[in-house]
Formats: C-alpha cells, structure tokens, sequence
C-alpha cells in the first residue's frame, strides 16, 4: 500500500523558480569623443560600433556595450548568447560588479530552466559557475536542489547549509535542506528545519501533514537503531527480537533481486525501511486497520507476530519494496491504479497467480472507471477498497498480457516525464487510455 502526501518537496522547485526571476543592473553607455575614436586609429571593426557611426569602442566601454547587449538577449530569455556576450565583458572589465552581477544572474537563470526541464546535467554546470562569482543565496539554493534531485546528497547538503548562512530566514532553503535531510534519514534535522521554515512563512496543507507525520516518526523512533545490510538501511527499536531484523533484512534483499528484475530495476541507492509495534504503525501511519504496511518515501512494516512460515509476509515485502521502484521510476505522478496494480503484480512468484483471487473480487460488484481510481484507496469505503485492488491489478495485467512486462519501465518513465498518464500511455502502448479501459472494462464484466 502506498500512503501518498503532498510533501514540501512537490512544491519547491516552483517556490524555487519563482523566487529566481531575472534581475538587471543597467549600465549606461556613453558616445566617444571624435578625439578617442581617432586614437583607436585604422577601421574600427563593426562589432565595435554602437547605433552611432560616430562612436566606437575600447576597453570598458566596449564591455558596458556587451553588458547592455546581454540585458537585452537576458530579457528575452536567450540565455546562452547573453552568458557569452557577459563573459567576454568581465574578460574586459574584471573589476566590474555590475557585469559579474548580471552574468551570475543570466547563469541563475539559465540554471533554473534547464532544472526545471529536468535536463539536470545542464543545470548544474550553470550553476556551478554563477557559484563561483560569489555567495549568494538563491544561486546556492538552486545548485543544492540541483544536486538533490541527482541523488547527490552530500553535495546538497554543503550548497543548502551555505545558502542559509548567507540568507538565515529563507523559508525556501529551508524546505530544501530538510528535504536533504529527510532522503538522508535525518528526521530530527528535518522536523526542525520545517518548523523554522513555517515560522519564517512557509504554509501549505502539504507542509502541515508533512509536519504532523514527522512530529509523529520523531516521536515514535526516538531510541531506534538500524542495522544495514547491502541494499537496504532498517530502522528498529532497540529491544527489537534480532531474529525479526534479520528474517526482515533477508526478505528485503530477495525482493530486491526478485522485484528488481520486473521493473528491470537495481538502484545502488539504499532503501530505508522501518519496523513498527502494530500499535505505532497505525498512529504514525494514520492508517486504517486493514493496512498491512505502508510506503511513503520509507518501507513502514508492523512486525508483530512475524514469522518466516507466514505466507503474508513475503508477498507484503514485495508489494511495498515495489512502491519504492515505482516512486524511483514514475516519480510522484503516478496514478493510484497503476502504482497499486504493480505492487500487486510484484507480489506474484509464477505469473498470473493472483488472477484467480482477482476475478474472484471483482464478481457481481460495480467496476472502477480508472480516473476514480487516482487517489489514495484509504479514502474508498472499506467494502470496496478489494475490488479497487483487484480492478487495478486485473488492468496491469491486461497490459503486460498484451504489450509484454518490458514496457513497464518505460511507461513509468513515460509518466515521470509528462506527468500526464493519458500522453504517457500514449508514448509507450498503441492506441489510447480511453480505448483500452473501454476494453478492459468489456472484457471483465463479461
């Protein structure tokens, strides 16, 4: 079961972007005397010449021209061209502060488009420049998040913490760095970091939950202790049963093997999980009581009883180490449907053997249209939550019986990238969304 909520993450690299917005620093750009120009002596070249035929221009001047040419092509959002045109003027004019302003902020600029079109290679080598003309704090946010959305958190880590000592009560910052923190397992630092950040005027439902939970993990994991094994980092209390942690640590790694190969996924990246009394999952989670565990950027599993004979407890494992893939994959667009479908196909060993159970639950009971099927299936009335996961399985199903599992991966990406299941579908299956869930709706109510 994947447990979805807004985090403070959805939001920031648009709170980012817009408090990026282009600035300028004019200078003015004055004719030359006749007697200059004639001390230049010979043609001028023509890329020297101002509207004016009868100036032209040396040194600083030439360089408040190319700084002037920048403002404008900056305006006009041709970033590459006014970069190249502020280069050459700080070339000329090294001590000018106005030029290296206006490079850093052509740099920031560029940057943050290319961030946001998640061409992030690019970004980031914009970036690192505008950072290496000063501190500055909206550079070095903007170079952080750049690095956390590479997984490069070590990195993040430096560029946030800088940008908040340049700017202490930047409430975007500090959304960043906890969002550092939270991937890093930091909870503590982030719990803190977020309280600072609302103080200092962030708001949002989406931060108050995200607030609330974390208030909540704190709270509940305060003596916890992990124990690593070689893809997996596992949160525990202390006076947990070793027996339970290792049985859980071996059950992960199978998954990892075994799961990874169907989504034809091995991420180096370590996975956290965390074991909980029944009694804590549910108060941290806000679960209701048939949830068997959660995913929610962490693997929570209620280990009471657990046992290695348990038959629920393989398949369990499975259906949230898949939700981990998928969120790696599609990212937070995702549709419910298509997330809770997967998990369910992952938790099969031979394939279609959860096609029996499926059919069984969706007989004699009304069908899903799939767009009633995109938010969290905690919110459907608990007699109807096995016909949604029955119904989303039976359509994942559907899809890999037709088009083959190995255009799984490739929708996932598909959906990370537009952010939009219908375009996603069609980039990766012929035909449309519509058209097949007219089909399946045909084939399973007959």
């Amino acid at each position: 079961m994947a447990w979805w909520t807004t985090r403070a993450r959805t939001l920031l690299l648009f709170l980012l972007l817009a408090a990026s917005a282009g600035w300028w620093q004019r200078s003015r750009v004055f004719p030359l005397s006749e007697w200059l120009l004639s001390r230049v002596g010979g043609p001028v070249p023509k890329r020297w010449l101002l509207s004016d035929p009868g100036t032209a221009l040396t040194g600083g001047y030439l360089a408040a021209q190319l700084n002037a040419d920048a403002v404008r092509l900056g305006d006009e959002q041709q970033y590459r061209e006014a970069a190249e045109r502020l280069e050459e003027a700080r070339r000329l004019a090294p001590a000018d502060p106005v030029i290296t302003r206006n490079l850093q902020t052509v740099l920031l600029n560029w940057g943050t488009r290319e961030l946001a079109d998640d061409r992030l290679d690019d970004a980031r080598a914009h970036l690192e420049r505008a950072a290496e003309l000063g501190a500055r704090a909206d550079v070095l946010r903007a170079l952080g998040v750049t690095y956390l959305k590479q997984a490069k958190y070590t990195h993040a880590t430096a560029e946030l913490e800088h940008a908040l000592q340049v700017a202490p009560a930047d409430a975007n910052t500090m959304l960043a760095l906890a969002d550092t923190y939270l991937r890093q397992d930091k909870r503590a630092q982030a719990l803190e970091l977020l309280e600072r950040a609302r103080e200092a005027g962030a708001r949002g439902a989406g931060l108050q939950k995200t607030l609330e939970r974390l208030s909540r993990e704190v709270d509940a994991e305060w003596d916890f202790v992990q124990l690593h094994s070689r893809h997996f980092r596992l949160s525990f209390a202390d006076d947990e049963d070793r027996r339970t942690v290792r049985l859980v640590l071996e059950t992960l790694e199978d998954a990892y093997a075994d799961v990874g190969a169907k989504f034809n996924s091995l991420p180096d990246e370590p996975t956290t999980a965390v074991l909980y009394t029944q009694q804590d999952f549910h108060s941290v989670t806000q679960t209701p009581d048939w949830a068997g565990a959660a995913f929610d950027g962490r693997i929570k599993i209620p280990v009471g009883g657990l046992t290695a004979d348990d038959p629920n407890f393989s398949r369990v494992i499975r259906h949230e180490y898949a939700h981990s893939l998928i969120a790696r994959l599609g990212g937070a667009h995702c549709p419910v449907w298509l997330n809770e479908g997967l998990a369910v196909w992952a938790e099969e060993v031979t394939e279609a053997d959860h096609e029996t159970w499926a059919q069984r639950q969706i007989a004699d009971q009304r069908l899903f249209a799939l767009a009633e099927l995109q938010g969290s299936f905690t919110a459907l009335p608990r007699d109807r939550v096995a016909v949604a996961y029955a119904q989303s399985y039976l359509a994942v199903r559907s899809l890999i019986d037709r088009y083959g599992a190995h255009r799984i991966p490739d929708l996932l990406q598909a959906v990370s990238s537009t952010a939009d299941i219908e375009a996603a579908f069609a980039a990766v299956y012929p035909g449309t969304l519509a058209s097949f869930e007219r089909q399946l709706q045909a084939e399973l109510a007959g």
